[in-house]
């Protein structure tokens, strides 16, 4: 788990806790921590279930933890220890925090303040792509390829803010390393809305990038102003605060 995620997750430990709830699919041993505050755990090392009683695997823990539908009860057993987490649905107060908290993400220092190197590309629709030419607009690009779990994880989130945004001006280009042919074929079971620029190795490797994925924001000047390298779960949060601030900029 890396700092930025840890670090969110210590946090959203200490939001507060609903009133008090037993499960039937909980041991009788276990009992409902009345505070989560100052508590130092991994997460990943607990047992996990939904309100419902499905079990989380351990993978997906850190899913739900950034999902701002859900607050975080702990479960600690006769020697006080956290045993598990019970992902709860969260109230107004708790969704309200996650989401400001998710705003506030730092992000990554990769390529911040800078202007990228131009590049053409052919779009996946035939379309010839040149950075330049969006001068003036502001441009949220996606580095990306089809075998990225963590890519395909994001888009869902990622298509909701082209709805949102796209008809504000803003230009999304996903840079993929695939051929086209394999997008194509990516494309028949997974949506991504984003403009799709295949064959796009060259311009990951201009522009440094070894994480995927990669997502750079530029402002109407061509400047990154925002970046995160690698997958966050609350990316979608920060990326919205980031697209309203840029628009509002004259």
């Amino acid at each position: 788990m890396n700092k930025l995620a840890l670090t969110i997750t210590l946090c959203l430990f200490s939001v507060a806790i609903s009133k008090a709830q037993t499960y039937d699919f909980l041991s009788s041993d276990l009992k409902r921590m009345t505070s989560n505050r100052g508590i130092q755990i991994n997460p990943l090392e607990l047992e996990a279930y939904l309100y419902t009683g499905k079990k989380v695997e351990p993978s997906e823990v850190m899913n739900y933890l950034m999902k701002v539908e859900y607050q975080t009860a702990l479960y600690s057993g006769t020697d006080s220890k956290p045993k598990v987490i019970v992902f709860e649905k969260a109230s107004e107060e708790a969704i309200a925090t996650k989401i400001k908290m998710f705003e506030k993400a730092p992000g990554s220092d990769f390529l911040v303040g800078e202007t990228p190197s131009d590049f053409t590309l052919k779009a996946l629709d035939g379309q010839t792509v040149n950075l330049q030419n969006y001068k003036g607009q502001i441009v949220l690009l996606n580095f990306w390829f089809v075998g990225c779990k963590p890519c395909i994880m994001e888009m869902p989130e990622l298509n909701d803010i082209v709805t949102d945004f796209e008809s504000e001006g803003v230009k999304f280009l996903a840079i993929g390393l695939d051929n086209p042919e394999r997008v194509k074929k990516f494309l028949e079971t997974n949506a991504f809305d984003y403009q799709l620029l295949p064959n796009g190795r060259r311009v990951a490797n201009e522009f440094g990038v070894t994480s995927y994925p990669t997502h750079l924001l530029l402002n109407r000047d061509g400047k990154v102003i925002f970046s995160q390298v690698g997958y966050f779960p609350g990316l979608q949060y920060a990326l919205r605060k980031r697209l309203k601030d840029a628009l509002e900029e004259k």
